[in-house]
C-alpha cells in the first residue's frame, strides 16, 4: 500500500500545474471588435471579430486577400542578339482586408488596450480603352494606432471617423470579458 502511494505521489508530480490544481493558468480574456463602415450598404449590422488574449501577450488576427502589383517588367533578350517577344513582370503583393493586432494588461480591474487596426480595400478603377496594361489598384486604406483602458464587460466606442473629405462614416466598438 505503501509503494502504490509513493507511485501516486510522485505521478501527481509529473503532472502540469494546471492539472494539479483546478486553477487552469492566467486569466485570458476575450476581445471583440464590432466595426461598422456607414458607406456599407449593410452598416446595420457590424462586421464582428473576436481574439482570446492573455494579459501582456500580443494577439493577432488577420483575414483578406494578397493583391497582385505590377512593378516592373523587362523584355530580355536571346543571347545578347534580337529582341525576346515575351515579357517579364514583377509583381509585388498588398495585403487588403483586416488586420488587428492587440495586447491588454490589466489594471485595478480594468483593462488596459494596445490596438493596431488596418482595415482595407480596393477601390474600383476603370481601365482606360486600348491600354496595353491593367492600372494599379488604389488601395482605400483605414488605419488606426490605439491606446485605451476599457471596463471589462462592457462595449466601449474606441474609435470613430467622420471624414467630411471622403463622407465615410466609421465606428469601432470592443468588448473585453474574462473568458476563464
Amino acid at each position: 500500500m505503501m509503494r502504490l502511494r509513493v507511485a501516486l505521489i510522485a505521478a501527481a508530480m509529473l503532472l502540469p500545474a494546471y492539472a494539479q490544481e483546478r486553477n487552469f493558468g492566467p486569466a485570458t480574456y476575450k476581445v471583440e471588435f464590432n466595426i461598422r463602415d456607414g458607406n456599407d450598404a449593410a452598416a446595420r449590422t457590424p462586421r464582428h471579430y473576436t481574439m482570446l488574449i492573455q494579459p501582456g501577450r500580443k494577439a493577432n488576427f488577420r483575414v483578406g486577400n494578397r493583391v497582385p502589383v505590377a512593378t516592373g517588367s523587362f523584355q530580355p533578350g536571346v543571347a545578347g542578339v534580337g529582341v525576346n517577344p515575351l515579357v517579364n513582370t514583377q509583381y509585388t503583393y498588398i495585403d487588403v482586408g483586416v488586420n488587428i493586432d492587440c495586447t491588454i494588461n490589466e489594471v485595478n480591474g480594468r483593462i488596459e488596450m494596445h490596438g493596431n487596426l488596418d482595415l482595407s480595400t480596393i477601390q474600383k478603377t476603370e481601365a482606360p480603352p486600348n491600354a496595353a496594361n491593367p492600372p494599379n489598384p488604389t488601395v482605400v486604406q483605414t488605419k488606426l494606432d490605439l491606446d485605451t483602458v476599457i471596463e471589462p464587460g462592457k462595449p466601449a466606442v474606441i474609435a470613430a471617423i467622420d471624414d467630411p473629405v471622403t463622407t465615410r462614416h466609421f465606428q469601432v466598438e470592443a468588448t473585453v470579458t474574462r473568458a476563464n
